[in-house]
């Protein structure tokens, strides 16, 4: 019987030496997380001034001439680009386009949103294909219904110039094209 005495006394001894540590430091918060290479080399491309005087559109038969002139600047704590775009043509109003860039870690994809004053909006997606290289796809509707498919091409020639290359296509066929090679200053 005089083992519970002695006993007692170490689980009290044992407490008191607990409650004497104070409260657990909570854990650090983990890292944050980091742009892969290749999703750096996508969002870092597109901050600057960009501007084309060879930028075309062809819808059907009819093909228009223009100019396009964007403004690109880091966002989201450079996890993205937010570019501001205007399409001028001769003889039509000039159209405006805003279009944020941004990369996917958990798919290794880059994305273009894109929404434009012709009402459409649309998240185009893709990866590399070389390492100047990026094809971006959108599948969905148009504005009138029918099911299409956008596949726009963006190649950095060097980091001043890029070549931008869209097709759509309905039901197999090519509607539309838009091609331009745009300078950086």
């Amino acid at each position: 019987m005089k083992k519970w005495p002695t006993l007692l006394a170490l689980t009290f001894a044992a407490a008191a030496v607990a409650q004497d540590k104070g409260p657990a430091k909570p854990a650090a918060p983990p890292p944050p997380p980091k742009l892969s290479a290749e999703g750096k080399r996508f969002v870092e491309a597109w901050p600057g001034s960009w501007s084309s005087d060879d930028t075309s559109f062809t819808l059907g038969a009819q093909k228009m001439k223009g100019s396009l002139k964007m403004s690109c600047e880091k966002v989201s704590s450079g996890w993205g680009a937010l570019c501001k775009g205007v399409f001028s043509v001769q003889g039509m109003p000039p159209s405006e386009n805003t279009f944020m860039m941004g990369w996917d870690l958990a798919t290794g994809t880059g994305h273009m949103f894109e929404v434009a004053d012709t009402g459409e909006v649309h998240d185009h997606s893709g990866k590399w294909t070389n390492d100047k290289t990026i094809t971006l796809v959108r599948s969905g509707k148009t504005l009138d219904g029918k099911l299409e498919k956008d596949s726009c091409t963006a190649t950095w020639v060097s980091p001043s110039e890029l070549k931008f290359d869209c097709v759509g296509t309905q039901a197999g066929a090519t509607v539309w094209t838009f091609t331009s090679t745009s300078k950086k200053s």
